[in-house]
């Protein structure tokens, strides 16, 4: 990002210096050099007010005037500015002026008598660095407001489509349950199709408002102490039915009773349905998912282990990135929205813990989480809403 030599030479310069001589030197040299907008006082007590009205690019700034020093007048622009950002440029003949004026926040100084050449260096350099700030400032500030815009429109339209998409799924439930009357073979898989790519587009849209929770740190957490092993026994007979479909078999091959974790039974519910689901999909029909409880290092370890084709070494990098799937046409074929281990990542990460996985091509690929054990009595997870496969 360059600031342009016009822009430089446009920027505002007030010039405060009780001598006539120094004022009239400088005003000279400036408009010498091509800059436009040079203004100038002789009466520090004006400076505050001028600055307040023209809010200056570059105040040239003498530290010995009767009545009012440079410090007293550093000290009323940073009392005017909030933020305390001086464009303060002192002019001294004191060398021990230089380091307190830095220190009451001046960002730079000229030495006396004036080496002109160096006058103008440091006027050009310092106006230079400030534009450049002002201009980070502002695309800061319109990146921000950019990304409030899609926020909100993210969320509003993403809770628009929720409600009649619901209210299409309630319906063609009814339709597909047969209480409406029956259904010839065709019209039951036209039914079939549209259910699935409904229920698709539900997951989604929970998907994408998760993930703006996520960004804005509005996603609530109702954490307390859990019994890990109820949880985890609620969840796999939730995902019996996904796995099913999948001719998967969920098994728990390891556990660790009475194993206790804090946390929020929803959010960590959710974690297990997205790793349980992913790794029911990218198994080979007739095998198992295992699931295993550990203790490693003072931690609880959860691990979903299948043994499908495991993970290509290009997707590795990315996996937990936003919208991240495989490229293969095969895993497209399975479904999904891409954001199911991102929202993973984020949820254990506001537990306290870490996520991770290992693959093997060919074996398979197993993807665990760590959270710290708790200590406190269990409350009871058979409250929680099991999330549905992502």
């Amino acid at each position: 990002m360059m600031v342009a030599e016009s822009d430089i030479l446009n920027a505002s310069i007030l010039i405060v210096d009780d001598q006539a001589v120094n004022v009239s030197l400088l005003e000279r040299l400036l408009r010498e050099a091509g800059f436009a907008c040079v203004a100038s006082t002789m009466n520090p007590h004006e400076v505050c007010a001028l600055h307040r009205k023209n809010r200056y690019d570059l105040i040239l700034l003498d530290l010995r005037m009767p009545g009012m020093d440079g410090f007293q007048v550093m000290e009323g622009l940073k009392t005017d500015d909030a933020d305390g950002d001086l464009s303060v440029l002192v002019i001294t003949a004191e060398p021990g002026h230089k380091p307190r004026a830095l220190q009451a926040g001046a960002k730079d100084f000229i030495s006396k008598p004036f080496d002109l050449v160096e006058v103008k260096t440091r006027i050009h350099n310092m106006l230079e660095v400030r534009l450049l700030y002002k201009k980070l400032e502002n695309d800061n500030k319109m990146l921000k407001r950019l990304d409030r815009m899609k926020s909100e429109f993210v969320s509003t339209v993403s809770h628009e489509l929720r409600t009649p998409l619901t209210s299409i799924r309630d319906s063609l439930e009814v339709l597909a349950s047969g209480v409406a009357g029956s259904l010839p073979d065709k019209a039951r898989s036209f039914i079939e199709i549209a259910q699935n790519n409904c229920e698709r587009l539900i997951r989604l849209i929970n998907d994408i408002l998760d993930i703006e929770k996520i960004e804005s740190e509005q996603m609530s957490f109702a954490l307390r102490p859990l019994d890990l092993m109820e949880l985890i026994d609620q969840t796999v007979k939730a995902d019996e039915g996904f796995a099913a479909q999948h001719n998967v078999r969920l098994q728990l091959v390891a556990a660790q009773p009475g194993a206790k974790v804090h946390a929020d039974p929803d959010r960590l519910a959710q974690v297990m349905t997205n790793l349980i689901s992913n790794a029911c999909k990218f198994s080979p029909p007739g095998s198992t998912v295992d699931i295993a409880v550990t203790r490693e290092g003072g931690r609880l370890k959860v691990a979903v282990a299948d043994y499908g084709p495991g993970i290509s070494d290009e997707f590795l990098a990315r996996i937990f990135q936003r919208f991240s799937r495989a490229d293969s046409s095969d895993a497209r074929q399975k479904g999904g929205t891409g954001l199911g281990l991102s929202i993973s990542k984020a949820i254990v990460e506001r537990l306290g813990g870490e996520i991770g996985f290992t693959t093997e091509k060919g074996k398979g690929t197993t993807f665990y989480f760590f959270l710290p054990e708790c200590s406190e009595p269990a409350a009871t997870a058979s409250d929680a809403s099991l999330a549905r496969p992502r």
